[in-house]
């Protein structure tokens, strides 16, 4: 493929009909067979991909929007294309789309210098922490269900500063779990569990958003109890208190990221009421 010809791709939109072409360009990455996280975000934002001349996706990215926050996830670039621009070509074109959102995401040190060139700068590190948690549950938590949607969405809405219905209102479809803590017939916390893969059997925590510290690591042990096997949690360092717990009941971490966003802008809401993210992709 010459660069004129590289050039010459442009940049479409992608829906959940395109599933099968993201999971084959991951797997030529090497990234894990997710096929409900991918189907889960090609539904709840809007995937953008470039397709070479034998029809081959070769580059993608999703962005997720929920009102003034916008997130990027899911940037690959097939192996025979690696370093001739398409990643560059799939992120400008999502930050444009966004307008005037604050715009973020998570980067690994392979991906960081790109996100950097194009104007991204670290906020904090993510370590993502997994094993089995060698933690009893609390019994502070209780299951929720459908009919706690709405305080989840309205608690969910004041702790980041946006509405971000158009991603959470599908959660109990899309999650394995989910729990809640209440004090006085108020939701003061909530966290689900999910599994990222339909072949894979370990289970991401997230999101996990509590008031309380202390309610936020019995939401975890929780879930965790629930699902009965090996975890993951997405921890920044806003949160070493809870990464050191996590680490004395067994919880190792196995790989670190930046929160980045674009131009360094802060993050609107209660940033320290969010203990994990619903996943990386999302925030």
């Amino acid at each position: 493929m010459t660069t004129g010809e590289v050039r010459t791709m442009h940049v479409q939109e992608l829906s959940t009909t395109d599933l099968i072409p993201c999971l084959t360009l991951a797997a030529d990455r090497e990234w894990p067979y997710e096929d409900r996280k991918w189907e889960f975000l090609l539904d709840v934002g809007q995937g953008y991909g470039i397709v070479d001349q034998s029809g081959d996706l070769v580059a993608s990215t999703i962005l997720t929007t929920s009102g003034d926050l916008a997130a990027i996830s899911m940037v690959l670039v097939a192996t025979k294309y690696a370093r001739q621009g398409l990643g560059t070509r799939v992120v400008r074109h999502a930050v444009a789309q966004a307008g005037e959102a604050t715009v973020h995401l998570h980067a690994t040190s392979t991906g960081r210098p790109l996100y950097e060139r194009l104007g991204f700068r670290s906020l904090t590190e993510v370590d993502a922490r997994t094993g089995v948690l060698k933690a009893g549950p609390s019994r502070r938590t209780t299951v929720a269900d459908q009919g706690d949607l709405a305080a989840i969405l309205a608690f969910d809405a004041a702790t980041f500063g946006v509405d971000r219905s158009n991603v959470l209102s599908g959660l109990f479809d899309f999650a394995d779990r989910v729990r809640v803590v209440e004090r006085d017939g108020e939701l003061v916390g909530y966290a689900s569990s999910w599994r990222p893969g339909t072949k894979m059997q370990s289970t991401i925590l997230g999101p996990v958003i509590a008031v309380d510290p202390a309610d936020a690591r019995a939401l975890i042990a929780d879930l965790a109890a629930d699902a009965n096997g090996p975890i993951r949690v997405d921890i920044d360092n806003k949160h070493p208190e809870l990464g050191q717990w996590l680490a004395e009941h067994g919880l190792e971490p196995v790989f670190r990221c930046d929160l980045m966003t674009l131009g360094g802008r802060p993050l609107p809401g209660d940033r320290q009421a969010i203990h994990a993210p619903f996943m990386q992709a999302l925030g």
